[in-house]
């Protein structure tokens, strides 16, 4: 190996350390109840999944149910539509172009990682109608089912992935509480709709805020110093 290789070796090694550090120092950024609210989300989750089997699970939440929510959920859903990349990349674009750069990076990722596991890794698995059956759920009008590739939940992915680049931008910022309670409500909203099992979703929030975090340290590397509201 000649100098040029040990210092490109060098400095890529150096790189990747500067992103795990990164990546470390933006868990810091997030407001200790938030990270609190996502934990109580991600061990009920756990809990659920372990103790039923995802079709039982389904079943017994799917009789929780009301014109109110029905309604809610209908619309909140949309809250996890990839449409929104687009809206915030054009945002964003008039007020900081670097954060456009963050949510177009986001939402490649995203379509990519949805893609790779939906329609390769995990093709053909069926939804809670497919799986069930229509006629065994509550159903809500004006809402189209799908039957098929349900393995994790994109909406979900999308939601977290957008929330938890929007709570890295506002740092420390009580509008995280705001973030965070938007992802998990489209996460829910997946599963009240009978669009997804409980695991797409639970799934589907840990990829989201892996992407989220990957894309912003990807443009803003974060540092100790970095914990004031933007």
């Amino acid at each position: 190996m000649n100098n040029t290789e040990r210092f490109n070796s060098r400095t890529l090694k150096k790189r990747k350390e500067n992103f795990v550090q990164s990546m470390i120092f933006s868990r810091r950024l997030i407001k200790k109840e938030v990270f609190i609210i996502y934990s109580l989300f991600f061990l009920c989750s756990l809990i659920l999944i372990l103790l039923y089997g995802k079709a039982e699970l389904h079943l017994r939440l799917n009789k929780f149910h009301s014109s109110f929510f029905d309604v809610f959920f209908k619309y909140s859903t949309f809250l996890g539509d990839g449409i929104l990349f687009g809206v915030l990349v054009v945002g964003f674009f008039f007020i900081k172009r670097k954060m456009a750069l963050v949510f177009a990076v986001s939402g490649v990722l995203t379509l990519i990682i949805t893609h790779l596991f939906k329609k390769i890794i995990f093709k053909g698995i069926p939804r809670p109608a497919g799986f069930l059956g229509v006629e065994n759920l509550h159903l809500i009008e004006g809402v189209k089912m799908a039957f098929w590739n349900s393995f994790p939940s994109g909406h979900t992915i999308t939601a977290f992935a957008i929330f938890t680049v929007l709570c890295l931008y506002f740092k420390k910022c009580v509008s995280q509480y705001l973030w965070a309670t938007l992802a998990i409500i489209a996460g829910i909203s997946r599963v009240y709709l009978s669009q997804h099992f409980w695991i797409d979703i639970f799934v589907g929030s840990v990829l989201g805020i892996i992407i989220g975090f990957v894309s912003m340290n990807l443009f803003f590397p974060m540092k100790k110093n970095d914990y004031q509201c933007s």
